[in-house]
């Protein structure tokens, strides 16, 4: 941190004296130059203090030393320090007057004071600063690591950067969900544009080709690189080289709370895990940087780590899953309590998507969201679907998530722990009967035809294969369109041999027939509706007509 001026002044041995009226703590100095020359601004820069004897100005006027001096303030000098007794006695009263106007704070430094004595000294507390900077980076980065290494994981880091660096923090997963916030009087009091600032960050990366991955990159390299990402582009700008090993990141900056702020990808393009935000109302110096790398370290690592879990989980979620089935619920309540997933409570809602209908970033996204924390979602595939088990109270959210992503699935009514099994089926003949890219719930196809559930399922499977010596010939299939006639009928003779033009008693014998080849006793009620199921199943069988 750059000395302020009058801590300059403060100092005894130099026995400087202040000109012009002003409060030089504002007045921050990070170096003395000594020159004589009529215009030295090709040689001194911003939040410098100029030192000179005042050789240049013979035969200055007023109108001289004011062009002097605003010369000096154009390029962001300071202050200005005339030396005395070397050129001439006491300080020029028109240099004094140009300074008060230019509002150039103008000091006198007597003979027995060294401009050398003065540029040491700034130059020793700029030193001094500066390696009480980099322990203090050392410390936090170490105060960071401890947090997330001690129980507390990524949120006990981001919490202590948060406090370190005076700002607030996000963490966000893959889906643009907060994950970790500290710092802040919550997750929303970023902008209101900072999640699509997010979500622009991770469609850009996701489809960028991913470069090059050296896994073993040390930190560090990555520390080295700090200056260089300190600089952020807008959106629109080249992606910046991180140094945390895993490619180009991509950077952009937004404002939240009148705070400007920067978002930064994490991962690799082509398998980013996630974004980091961080929002102050003062610039990040280099050691805020080293700090807000290491922070950003760890989230790619802790990202990434639960990312290669989620997919190792998988298997893992099957065999839950099966215990579930034969009611293990306990076992399993404890099992996936150990890798952080909460089952739903009671009741619950199970969502069946059948495979082909399921992207790998849907896939993705559905097991990320069962991961959260205390989100009552147990994702697993099972069979030929992705199943969800939900809470009854999340099912809207979840079918409006899975619609927009287009997904074809069924849901099954509520259910208990020992009725899972029945919801299972429920929501895999609901997810058979869904119109393409829609969710459909098993209660409203029971509403509009429950024998046209069985044509979704195995059911038909079992009746294709039932009647197939029937279906393989002509006269079978006719058989079969006669027996669908007189079901209809209600098994009435003449109204069915009417519709069918044939005499009551040629349909008798035909029905007979058929009976005798299904084996199934057509005179009683259980096996006319075994019949009419097995038509159904097939699609042979039309709703019933008034009489």
């Amino acid at each position: 941190m750059p000395i302020t001026l009058d801590l300059v002044l403060a100092e005894q041995d130099f026995a400087i004296d202040l000109l012009t009226p002003q409060d030089l703590h504002d007045y921050a100095v990070d170096w003395a130059h000594n020159s004589d020359l009529p215009d030295p601004t090709p040689f001194v820069g911003a939040g410098q203090l100029l030192l000179t004897t005042g050789r240049q100005f013979a035969n200055y006027d007023a109108d001289d030393y004011r062009g002097y001096v605003q010369r000096l303030a154009g390029v962001g000098v300071v202050a200005i320090g005339f030396g005395t007794e070397v050129v001439r006695e006491g300080t020029p009263a028109e240099l004094v007057a140009a300074c008060a106007e230019a509002g150039i704070p103008l000091v006198e430094i007597p003979y027995d004071t060294p401009f050398i004595a003065i540029s040491r000294f700034i130059a020793e507390h700029e030193a001094q600063s500066a390696r009480a900077r980099v322990e203090w980076a050392l410390a936090a980065q170490n105060d960071i690591a401890q947090a997330a290494v001690g129980g507390g994981g990524l949120g006990a880091a981001v919490g202590v950067a948060a406090a370190a660096l005076g700002a607030e923090v996000w963490v966000f997963d893959a889906d643009a969900q907060v994950i970790e916030h500290a710092g802040g009087s919550g997750g929303s009091g970023a902008a209101a544009g900072l999640r699509e600032q997010v979500e622009r960050l991770l469609a850009r990366t996701s489809t960028t080709p991913a470069a090059s991955d050296p896994q073993t990159e040390s930190m560090v390299s990555m520390m080295g690189e700090v200056r260089g990402e300190a600089g952020s582009g807008g959106l629109d700008g080249p992606p910046e080289r991180s140094g945390a090993g895993t490619g180009p990141r991509s950077r952009s900056d937004f404002s939240a709370g009148g705070r400007p702020g920067t978002a930064q990808t994490l991962g690799a393009p082509g398998r980013t895990h996630g974004v980091i935000a961080w929002a102050r109302a003062d610039p990040f110096d280099a050691g805020d940087e080293a700090v807000a790398t290491v922070l950003t370290a760890l989230a790619d690592v802790s990202l990434e780590h639960a990312e290669d879990l989620r997919i190792s989980h998988r298997t893992i979620m099957e065999q839950l899953f099966q215990l579930l089935r034969d009611g293990g619920v306990e076992t399993v309540r404890r099992a996936a309590g150990a890798i952080r997933i909460v089952l739903p409570g009671e009741p619950f809602q199970v969502f069946a998507i059948p495979l082909p209908s399921v992207t790998p970033a849907l896939h993705d996204s559905l097991e990320r969201r069962a991961a959260r924390p205390r989100t009552g979602y147990f994702t697993v595939t099972t069979g030929e679907h992705l199943v969800l088990l939900v809470d009854q109270g999340r099912v809207r959210g979840e079918r409006a998530f899975l619609e927009a992503h287009s997904a074809t699935a069924g849901v099954s009514d509520p259910a208990g722990w020992d009725e899972l099994n029945v919801a299972l089926t429920q929501a895999v003949r609901a997810a058979e009967g869904a119109p393409a890219g829609r969710v459909a719930d098993f209660s409203q196809l029971v509403n509009q035809s429950f024998f046209g559930l069985l044509a979704t399922g195995s059911v038909a499977d079992v009746a294709r294969a039932r009647l197939a010596p029937l279906l393989r010939s002509a006269e079978g299939r006719e058989s079969l369109r006669f027996a669908e006639v007189w079901l209809r009928h209600n098994g009435r003779w003449d109204p069915a041999a009417r519709e069918l033009g044939l005499h009551r008693h040629s349909l008798r014998l035909r029905i007979d027939s058929l009976a005798d080849r299904l084996g199934v006793p057509l005179d009683t009620f259980q096996g006319r509706a075994e019949l009419w199921a097995l038509l159904a199943a097939l699609e042979l069988a039309r709703p019933s007509r008034p009489a």
